[in-house]
């Protein structure tokens, strides 16, 4: 039987940097989709189909950071790299236009950044796989 000690023992725990950077994953991600509809309902986007597209786009992106965002919290290594990849396809897109979107950048290069630290690394190891023991004969 297993004791309630030795769950606790088991379970793994979320670096710190870890934590921190998941917040600012988190933040980015509420600024980034507020920002979108902003643009999209005040109509400062680009006209027509090109407009079209781009929203979908957009929330497509941002539904796939949401989904890294939880994939994180489990630690996984493939969450953290599409993260690194969307937040640099983000910054060059937006690096020009300063205000509001150069911060994003910078919040997205600091949670970046966190989750490469070397407190973080463990967190991203796969687990050493438990190999069942053998039923007595």
């Amino acid at each position: 039987m297993t004791t309630t000690d030795e769950l606790r023992r088991s379970r793994r725990t979320r670096p710190r940097a870890v934590t921190v950077s998941i917040v600012l994953w988190a933040v980015w991600l509420v600024v980034g989709v507020v920002s979108t509809v902003v643009i999209a309902t005040l109509g400062w986007g680009l006209p027509g189909f090109g407009g079209v597209a781009a929203l979908v786009v957009s929330f497509v992106l941002w539904a796939l950071v949401a989904a890294a965002l939880l994939q994180l919290l489990r630690g996984s290594g493939a969450a953290r790299l599409v993260l690194v990849v969307i937040a640099a396809f983000r910054a060059a897109l937006s690096i020009t236009t300063g205000g509001i979107s150069l911060a994003m950048v910078l919040l997205s290069v600091v949670a970046a950044v966190l989750l490469f630290l070397p407190s973080a690394r463990p967190w991203f190891r796969r687990g050493e796989r438990v190999v069942p023991d053998e039923p007595a004969s």
